[in-house]
């Protein structure tokens, strides 16, 4: 809990700078491409990452790779985040920067399991059904997984509506279970 605190610190730093310039969308692919060099490339991640490397070293690693590739107000948020020895909050930091930018944006991700693959008219539906109930903008990412039977299984936040045959057939068997006791 605590590594999300601080992220959340410093994304809204960020978030605050980016939102000034008028980038919040630049800013955005700017950590989207460090964090994703990161995740490809092992031996800059190591030097990243390791404590016993020094932060001049770091910064010298991290300014030869993005220099040209991000903004220098990316590139010194970086830096403070080694120089405060917090190099290894930037997924946080990046994933807590995402969510200011789409509250800023008005935009709510939601995700939506099904049996089958949905038809791209039943998606643009239920993507404007989710976004009427929440009054937000919804980007809905959508996921086959043939082990619900039937139906769907929709997150939007951290809330879950679980509407899969799965479900329903777990709850039937709980019920004819809770029934089967009470005629005992």
């Amino acid at each position: 809990m605590l590594m999300k605190s601080v992220a959340r610190r410093y994304a809204a730093a960020f978030f605050k700078l980016a939102s000034e310039a008028g980038q919040l969308d630049e800013m955005e692919n700017q950590l989207q491409i460090v964090v994703d060099a990161l995740a490809a490339n092992r031996e800059l991640k190591k030097v990243f990452y390791h404590k016993m490397i020094k932060e001049k070293d770091k910064k010298e690693v991290v300014k030869a790779v993005f220099e040209g590739r991000i903004q220098p107000t990316t590139m010194n948020f970086l830096f403070l985040l080694i120089d405060k020895q917090r190099e290894n909050y930037l997924e946080l930091v990046f994933q807590q920067y995402v969510l200011f930018a789409n509250q800023a944006r008005n935009i709510m991700d939601a995700g939506v399991v099904s049996a089958i693959e949905l038809s791209p008219a039943d998606v643009k539906d239920l993507q404007a059904r989710l976004s009427t109930i929440t009054g937000k903008n919804v980007r809905l990412r959508t996921e086959v997984d043939p082990k619900i039977l039937g139906g769907l299984v929709v997150r939007v936040g951290d809330r879950v509506i679980d509407g899969s045959v799965t479900k329903r057939l777990q709850m039937l068997k709980s019920n004819m279970i809770k029934a089967q006791l009470r005629l005992s």
